[in-house]
């Protein structure tokens, strides 16, 4: 919220209103969200839903916070306005670079003790603005952005994607799928969906014989662990595996003998960083006493602005090596085959 209000305060085209507005929208913007956060968005995928979609439903459907809302002198259709993308300073709370992105990259860099969140913050915000209707930012502060890429990347690959968290996750998750409360979340009234937390999930699993020994499994740390990994563009990524995973865990299964509820897939993967097309990163110069947009050409934001997918298996000690040589053959044969495709073209 401090990030996403520094952004327009000291800009002479926004008015005390739209910062108010803008700093509600900026406290809300989240509460959509699943229990377990991103965990659980897959359900809400599968639906064709979004957190953020969730968001504007609880904001529309809810009276009491709506009401919280207008007694501050805010308008609700002015904050969905900005959490649905159709203001020009909607880029601030959701964006390339937005204030979320900013906080929770100096936030989770420190409470984790990784070095990564070292971010000029204030050069970012101080240095943003609106041209043409878009938000910008003054090419002086380019090495700023290219920082924050980077942190962003490193960010993602040694905290959020960490193999060890990875693997508690998805053990977590493929239990969580079983229960109904979790299936159902899309289609909750309000109500229901507010009434799920953290905690609810946990007690759910945990009382429940299909998944209480996946949180007996987690409390007592025996996490599955890494039998394969493979780094790759999106491009290179067989369709089939991000499709048909369960089809792939059953070939894995088959070729390695190890029975199939013990072989976990994860691929996750690190968002693009917008550089080129509709919702890419603009800069700016000033020219004469006026802001224009500049074309900037830079490696570093080049290479941030792809896809990144890890493609990850899991499994338990005993089954270690024949997963490990199952998925090496099954990756091996269509990971070839995509990279030749991709000559071809």
């Amino acid at each position: 919220m401090h990030a996403s209000c520094g952004r327009v305060r000291e800009e002479p085209w926004e008015e005390e209103y739209r910062v108010r507005v803008l700093r509600i929208a900026g406290l809300l913007h989240d509460i959509g969200h699943t229990p377990y956060s991103h965990l659980f968005e897959t359900m809400l995928e599968r639906a064709g839903l979004s957190h953020e979609d969730v968001t504007a439903r609880i904001l529309r459907e809810d009276s009491e916070l709506a009401e919280a809302i207008e007694r501050c002198g805010i308008m609700l259709k002015d904050v969905l306005e900005v959490l649905e993308g159709r203001a020009p300073e909607s880029m601030v709370i959701s964006g390339p670079i937005d204030a979320d992105t900013l906080d929770f990259l100096v936030r989770d860099s420190y409470f984790t003790g990784a070095p990564y969140g070292l971010i000029d913050v204030r050069r970012i915000v101080l240095r943003s603005r609106l041209v043409d209707g878009r938000l910008a930012i003054n090419i002086n502060a380019v090495g700023a952005v290219e920082e924050m890429a980077l942190a962003r990347y490193q960010n993602f690959m040694n905290i959020y994607l960490h193999h060890t968290a990875r693997a508690a996750q998805m053990l977590f998750l493929s239990g969580a799928k079983l229960l109904d409360e979790v299936a159902s979340l899309p289609r909750m009234s309000v109500e229901e969906y507010l009434g799920h937390d953290d905690y609810t999930i946990w007690c759910l699993m945990k009382s429940n014989n299909k998944t209480r020994w996946i949180i007996d499994r987690i409390e007592r740390r025996i996490i599955p662990k890494v039998a394969y990994e493979l780094r790759l563009r999106e491009e290179e990524v067989p369709a089939e595996v991000l499709r048909n995973p369960e089809e792939v865990l059953g070939d894995i299964s088959s070729l390695s003998s190890a029975p199939e509820d013990r072989i976990w897939l994860d691929t996750p993967y690190i968002t693009s960083l917008p550089f080129r097309d509709s919702g890419k990163i603009s800069f700016y110069e000033e020219r004469h006493g006026e802001p224009r947009t500049v074309e900037y050409s830079s490696p570093l934001l080049e290479f941030t602005s792809r896809m990144h997918v890890i493609i990850r298996v899991y499994t338990d000690p005993p089954f270690i090596e024949q997963v490990r040589a199952a998925s090496e053959k099954y990756f091996g044969e269509r990971i070839g085959a995509a990279s030749r495709r991709l000559c071809d073209k």
